[in-house]
């Protein structure tokens, strides 16, 4: 794989997952109207922004040459391309405009609801992109449930480590992780019962899907093995176990930490599969 195709990996892993944070660290705020959290609340926006800006800076590696992203969003109207590159950027100038507006809430509310449809829209467009191209394995309805699903699991996962930290002490805190970590084990689940619904889409495509099956059994076997073990032992137990002790009254954090970097590390391994064994329909 060449350094352009991992700076994709980092780009799309990353943004996705901090457009879930952020929509879901939104929704917080608007569903716990208790002031001792706000703070964590504003800390954890804060936070999004340097994860933001170092997938903002993968993005320009793989485009090789920064200033093509100017041009290429003349395209808007035509091209799924433009629109990534435009929803984005959009999203991460609205999340900063966000995280620098906290002692305006009124204000801020209205840059909220901004980020979070350029984020959507961004996500979107990423999914859009790749469902057009000639290589089977990136057609249909994979796309999206991946893209979509890393945001769901890794922002729930980013967004109950966020607040676990800047709300430690905090009594409002455990409502909070309950919420998150109870609807990262069910995005976990529905991952668990996608994929193979997506294996099984390749097995019954062209030779080119097929061979990209094929290339998932065999030579990134091991790679397949980690990601789903990084996902479901490193993930989905510890989250489980965080809920139970959420629900008997006792600290999680370090649990919620645990499982926040092993999905991370899943989706990521994901992704860099996702790229690797992509097979372009041959013509002629």
């Amino acid at each position: 794989m060449e350094i352009k195709e991992l700076a994709l990996v980092v780009f799309t892993v990353l943004t996705q997952a901090a457009i879930g944070a952020f929509v879901l660290i939104g929704w917080l705020r608007l569903r716990n109207r208790d002031e001792a959290m706000d703070p964590a609340y504003r800390k954890a926006v804060l936070a999004l922004v340097p994860i933001m800006a170092i997938a903002m800076l993968a993005s320009l590696f793989h485009l090789g040459r920064p200033m093509l992203a100017i041009t290429a969003m003349r395209n808007l109207a035509t091209s799924w391309l433009s629109r990534e590159i435009f929803f984005s950027g959009g999203f991460f100038v609205l999340l900063c405009a966000s995280a620098a507006l906290e002692k305006s809430p009124a204000v801020r509310r209205i840059f909220d609801g901004l980020a979070a449809l350029a984020g959507v829209l961004s996500i979107i467009s990423m999914a859009s992109l790749y469902d057009v191209t000639m290589i089977p394995a990136w057609q249909g309805w994979g796309t999206y449930v991946a893209f979509v699903g890393t945001a769901l699991m890794v922002g729930l996962g980013l967004a109950a480590g966020l607040v676990a930290y800047f709300g430690r002490g905090s009594a409002g805190v455990a409502g909070d992780l309950q919420v998150l970590v109870g609807a990262a084990v069910v995005s976990l689940v529905i991952g668990l019962v996608a994929y193979p619904l997506y294996l099984v889409l390749l097995g019954g495509g062209g030779a080119e899907a097929q061979a990209t099956l094929s290339m998932l059994g065999g030579e990134y076997g091991m790679a397949l093995v980690l990601r789903w073990a990084l996902t479901l032992a490193g993930g989905l137990v510890p989250l489980i176990l965080s809920w139970r002790r959420l629900a008997s009254g006792k600290a999680t954090g370090g649990l919620v930490y645990t499982a926040l970097v092993c999905l991370l590390a899943g989706e990521l391994v994901g992704r860099y599969l996702f790229y690797a064994t992509g097979v372009i329909i041959h013509i002629g």
